[in-house]
Order: C-alpha cells, then sequence, then structure tokens
C-alpha cells in the first residue's frame, strides 16, 4: 500500500465516512457499500469469495487487472497476507482481506494511479464497515437456516403425530424443545392479514414456551398450536391462548380460533379434526373463539363391529406391492388417500408432492380399489373404512356384518345419526333441504344451485350457516360432509350404498 497522506480535506473524510454508516445501515448495505468505494476512488470494486465470483453484484475489475495481482489474492486467501497493493500501468489494485476468517471475501478495488493520496485510510475504514455488514449478513443466513431446520422437524413431528406414530414423533421432536406433552389441547388459528410469525412468538411466550407451533402446510393463513393441558403444565394455563386471542384483533381481519377437547398425544389427528370444526363455528360467531362441541364420531359409534369390514375393503390397497423400488408402496398410497379425503388437492401440500405425482396416485388408488375416488359416496365409504382401520390396531377386530348396510342400520347408528342432525331440525326450515341437494350433487355447490333454484353463492352462504348450527365445517376438510352424507340417508329412510 502507498505511505498515508495526510488529508488537506478533514470534513470531506468525515462525510464519506458518514455515507459509508448510511449505506451499511440500509437492507442492500453490502452492495451500496461496494458501490459507494468504487464511486468515490473512481474505479471499479468487488468484493470477492475463495472461488474468485463476487459475493454481491458489482463491476468486478477488469480481467488484467485481476491478473496483476492474482499472487498476491493468493496469498491473502492462504492467511500469508492481510493486504496488498500493485501498480499496473496507469491503475493501481488494491486487495484487503474483511477480516481473519477462512471463508471472508477479499476486497479488491481497481483505481487511477494518479491522486491516491489518502485512499489506504479510506479502503481501511470501508473494509471495516464491509467485515461488519458482510458479518451481520451471514449471522442473518444462518439464522434462516436454523429457522427452516426448525420448521422442518416442527412440520415432520406434526406429520408424523397426524399419523398416529407419537413414538417417533417424539424421538424426532428431541432434537428440539420443548417436550411433547403427554395430553394437549390443539388449537387451528387463522390470521389473515397478522404476521404468523410474530404470533407464533407471542404465543410461545404466553405459554411459557412449553407450545409446539407450527405453520399449517396445507392452509397458509393457519397455525397449529399443541398447548400442554392445563393439569400438565406449570405455567399459566392452556386457556391463556383463547385470552390472547380473544384480546389481540377484532374487526373483519380479526384472528380466530378454533380448540379441541383434551386429547392424548397419540390422539393428536383426533384433536386437528375438533379444533378445525371448532374454527368454522367461530367463523360464524360473536366472537373470535370457540372450543369443538363434542359428539362421538361416525367410526367410534361404529366401533369394533365394523373392523372386519374396513379390512375388506382396504385389503386391495394394504396387499399392494410396488413393481419398482421407487414407486410409491402401500404405506404411502395409504397416506395419500387420507389426505385427498382430508384436503382435497390440498392433499399435495400435505404430503409434500407435485399436484401432478398426486393425480398419479389417486388414479393408481382407483385401479386398486376399482372405484371413483371423486364421487361422494365413495369417499364416504373410504373415509370410514380408513378410520375404522386406525381404530383396530391394538386389537383383534370383532366379528361383525361385512355389509356396509348391515353395519349403519343398526339402532346405535341410527340414534348417532338422528343426533348429528338435530340442531338443523331446529333452525330454518330451508337449511336441512338445502344439505340434502348439496350432498345429492356431491357436495358441490354448483350442482345443489339449480335442484334449489338459488344462484351459487346463495347456496354457499346455506352453506355456511349449517357449518354454524352444526359447529363443523363442511366447504373445507377436515369435513363432516362424509359423516353427513351417511346420517341424512339414515335421516331419509334412503338405503346405504352398497360396500
Amino acid at each position: 500500500m502507498p505511505p498515508r497522506t495526510p488529508s488537506t480535506e478533514p470534513d470531506l473524510d468525515a462525510d464519506r465516512l458518514r455515507r459509508l454508516h448510511q449505506d451499511a445501515l440500509l437492507p442492500d448495505g453490502l452492495r451500496l457499500l461496494v458501490r459507494r468505494v468504487a464511486d468515490t476512488v473512481r474505479g471499479r470494486a468487488a468484493l470477492l469469495d475463495a472461488a474468485g465470483e463476487p459475493v454481491v453484484p458489482a463491476p468486478v475489475p477488469p480481467p488484467d487487472a485481476l491478473a496483476a495481482i492474482a499472487d498476491d489474492l493468493d496469498r491473502i486467501r492462504s492467511g500469508q497476507a492481510h493486504s496488498a497493493a500493485v501498480h499496473r500501468d496507469d491503475r493501481m489494485i488494491c486487495a484487503q482481506r474483511l477480516d481473519a476468517g477462512p471463508d471472508a471475501p477479499v476486497l479488491v478495488v481497481s483505481l487511477p494511479a494518479a491522486g491516491t493520496a489518502g485512499v489506504d485510510r479510506y479502503l481501511a475504514d470501508a473494509s471495516r464497515l464491509l467485515a461488519l455488514r458482510w458479518q451481520t449478513d451471514l449471522a442473518r443466513q444462518q439464522s434462516r437456516r436454523v429457522l427452516a431446520a426448525a420448521t422442518a422437524v416442527r412440520e415432520s413431528v406434526l406429520h408424523l403425530l397426524m399419523l398416529g406414530h407419537p413414538d417417533s414423533a417424539q424421538r424426532v421432536a428431541s432434537a428440539l424443545s420443548p417436550r411433547l406433552p403427554a395430553f394437549l389441547t390443539v388449537y387451528v388459528i387463522e390470521a389473515g392479514k397478522v404476521d404468523r410469525d410474530a404470533l407464533a412468538a407471542r404465543i410461545s411466550g404466553v405459554t411459557g414456551h412449553r407450545a409446539w407451533i407450527v405453520h399449517c402446510p396445507v392452509y397458509v393463513k393457519h397455525l397449529i398450536v399443541l398447548v400442554p393441558s392445563g393439569e400438565h403444565q406449570h405455567h399459566r394455563p392452556a386457556n391463556s391462548v383463547a385470552e390472547l386471542v380473544r384480546d389481540l384483533v377484532s374487526g373483519p381481519d380479526r384472528i380466530r380460533v378454533g380448540a379441541s377437547r383434551v386429547v392424548a398425544l397419540r390422539e393428536v389427528a383426533v384433536g386437528y379434526e375438533q379444533a378445525f370444526h371448532a374454527l368454522a363455528a367461530a367463523r360464524g360467531g360473536a366472537g373470535s373463539f370457540e372450543m369443538f362441541a363434542f359428539q362421538e364420531s361416525q367410526a367410534a359409534v361404529v366401533g369394533a363391529a365394523g373392523e372386519r369390514w374396513a379390512e375388506r375393503v382396504l385389503a386391495p390397497l394394504r396387499a399392494f406391492e410396488p413393481a419398482r423400488a421407487q414407486d410409491p408402496d402401500a404405506a404411502a398410497l395409504e397416506l395419500t388417500l387420507g389426505a385427498w379425503l382430508n384436503f382435497g388437492t390440498g392433499g399435495a401440500r400435505q404430503l409434500k408432492i407435485h399436484r401432478n405425482t398426486l393425480g398419479s396416485r389417486l388414479a393408481q388408488l382407483e385401479r386398486l380399489l376399482d372405484c371413483d375416488v371423486r364421487d361422494l359416496p365413495t369417499q364416504a365409504r373410504l373415509h370410514l373404512a380408513l378410520h375404522l382401520a386406525a381404530r383396530s390396531g391394538a386389537t383383534a377386530a370383532e366379528p361383525g356384518p361385512t355389509r356396509l348396510p348391515d353395519l349403519l342400520e343398526r339402532p346405535e347408528v341410527r340414534s348417532w345419526a338422528a343426533r348429528l342432525l338435530a340442531p338443523l331440525r331446529d333452525a330454518e326450515p330451508h337449511l336441512l333441504p338445502t344439505l340434502r341437494a348439496w350432498l345429492d350433487g356431491g357436495a358441490r355447490l354448483e350442482a345443489a344451485a339449480p335442484e334449489l333454484g338459488l344462484s351459487v353463492p346463495a347456496v354457499r352462504k346455506r352453506i355456511v350457516r349449517i357449518e354454524r348450527v352444526l359447529e363443523r365445517s363442511l366447504l373445507h376438510g377436515p369435513s363432516v360432509r362424509y359423516e353427513l352424507h351417511f346420517a341424512m340417508r339414515l335421516f331419509d329412510g334412503r338405503p346405504v350404498d352398497q360396500g
């Protein structure tokens, strides 16, 4: 480097340093700092990594200038030198390492050889600010990577819990904190224009950092929150989340929350469905929070008597063996079927597969099961079979009917159907006919509209009203439409689909 020449313009030096500080604080500070250096020395400046590639976009010094200082760059990168300067024709090429780290970039500047007085001091000041900004950006990148990894782990844990594998979920969760609770309440929080990361941080704080919080992979506005149940917490009670949501926002963009009953860790999938149904009720309620209105599910009422039937329905799928190792096996196809029934095309996001892959798997399921998985009666039959099969893991299936009509036309199932539809019988008289037309039309608004002599928006409005009355989700999955399909047929005295 040339010897330092005392500056005859101290005010100008201070002004240049102030401008560097201003650039360093801006969002694109590293690039702006490099550009500021180039403009100030009336030359070119670049930050080069170990491979000689620019760290930020900038006009790199010409190849001949880089070739002139190539040997010095190698010495700087190896740690033998911190800086160097060479003259080439009427140019001066300077190089300076930002810090002592092995991956630190090198600032390379090419400028006219005339008028280099004070340049070494200016580049030293600029290098210090560049180093600070580079380290800050690097720390932020690493923080984002850690956060992304933690998010992926949390999604994996939730996925395992949804599939009923609490032991595997607990092992994966051990990489993070807190430990998964034995009993918990599931919250599904819908936040429109609210920053979900900020909301998650508030919820974590209000629960003593004991809640498991996951961004829903299917619904972008949703947070799924697993909060230890009250008797297993040592911090604030579980309903503190509800209190937070009630007080947080109001108006058309207010946050809404649905809460499950207390469930065991192995029942997180049940808790999620409960919370999702409660959220549907919260959308239509006066407040922003609703607790799940408990009623036994159809699978619980059918019970062990239906397990042999479920085994028979799913047997072709479970016996499937792929021809190639890379093809989905029976377990993957069963997961795909469950995701499709719960979320439709959104199942691709839950499974983290392409929509075309989802379509290909559905076609394969149709061949294996010899059915149309887009047909509502078929969907209802498969939905019931999957839920009954999920209940049969602990004990051997009891002898029972192997035909679906025999299974569902028992008195206890008819009583369940009457209880499920009872709120609609006491509500507006047009709601039951609307539900019937919607279900008969395959749960499609456009099919029910001409049958009812209404517009599609009018039918949607009625279905939303039915959601509020039943306190269950119909239009979005997980949906109670499958249970309502059977309940309505039993209520009307119409034959149940064969299966």
